[in-house]
């Protein structure tokens, strides 16, 4: 847990961090987000996050000009004052304030809310662990491109990945898969890395954006495309990509093993690959 956080202007003791009951965020979900991941103390894939940031609060016309250079120095900041070594930096960003009604006024003040978590990253060492995951419905309203803190099917399929004792959930739309509920998706077949498009079905992950410059950087085969829940089942390896998962192996999807329940060499390498890079 934080020791300090950041709210408009001020860093304040976690304990004293408080909101008006009426923020749209609070309300509405009107907000969006970001989770920057930390290692060694250091921030990474930042100018990442910083893009898909202003397409998210530009998407939803929000009052807000993103301030590079102001914001990270908060960041930098809160590591600083909570210590922190390994984690990630949660921000979010309201609408603002407004008495209650759907519709949005102009204008409003956004609200800045800033503060950082300890968290123990699956790395590929000695350690490294592949997971479970299962199939679920994609039942998100249909603008998943757009990080915004409306994340209750998400939700509702994470809890349900957690009593089947699953690590995540991926989504699935009729016969094919879209993503997961807080990752991306790819899967191998022979050579070749597979992956959905990042177009409006799936949020263009920062991780997932970082890893095809790898992917294609050692002449593997890189393929944007929709795959079906059956090529899903029936391929080679399956892994996971998201701030908070790094490269995550998936050895088991509902109740089929992938390579014999076994981490895939490909997605090792990928994550040696990653890792190098963003240290």
């Amino acid at each position: 847990m934080s020791k300090y956080v950041y709210i408009n202007n001020k860093y304040l003791k976690f304990k004293d961090a408080k909101i008006h009951i009426e923020d749209r965020g609070f309300q509405f979900s009107d907000s969006v987000y970001e989770v920057i991941k930390v290692l060694n103390s250091k921030l990474l894939d930042i100018e990442f996050h910083f893009s898909r940031l202003k397409y998210s609060t530009k998407e939803l016309n929000f009052n807000y000009k993103v301030n590079q250079t102001f914001l990270t120095k908060i960041f930098i900041n809160l590591v600083n004052k909570n210590k922190l070594k390994n984690g990630i930096i949660y921000l979010q960003i309201t609408r603002g304030i407004q008495p209650r009604e759907h519709a949005y006024k102009k204008y409003l003040k956004p609200n800045i809310i800033i503060y950082t978590t300890k968290k123990k990253f699956n790395l590929p060492d000695k350690n490294y662990k592949g997971y479970k995951a299962i199939t679920y419905p994609d039942i998100r309203w249909g603008r998943p491109d757009i990080k915004t803190t409306s994340l209750l099917a998400n939700i509702l399929a994470a809890t349900e990945a957690s009593k089947q004792g699953a690590y995540e959930t991926i989504l699935t739309k009729g016969k094919k898969v879209t993503e997961a509920a807080h990752s991306n998706v790819w899967i191998v077949k022979g050579t070749k890395i597979i992956t959905h498009p990042a177009n409006k079905e799936i949020l263009k992950g920062v991780t997932r954006t970082v890893l095809k410059k790898i992917i294609r950087s050692l002449n593997l085969e890189l393929i944007e495309k929709e795959f079906s829940i059956k090529e899903l089942l029936k391929s080679e390896e399956v892994f996971i990509t998201s701030s908070g998962s790094l490269v995550t192996p998936i050895t088991h999807v509902d109740k089929i093993k992938i390579n014999n329940g076994k981490i895939g060499a490909i997605t090792k390498s990928l994550a040696l690959n990653l890792y190098k890079a963003i240290i």
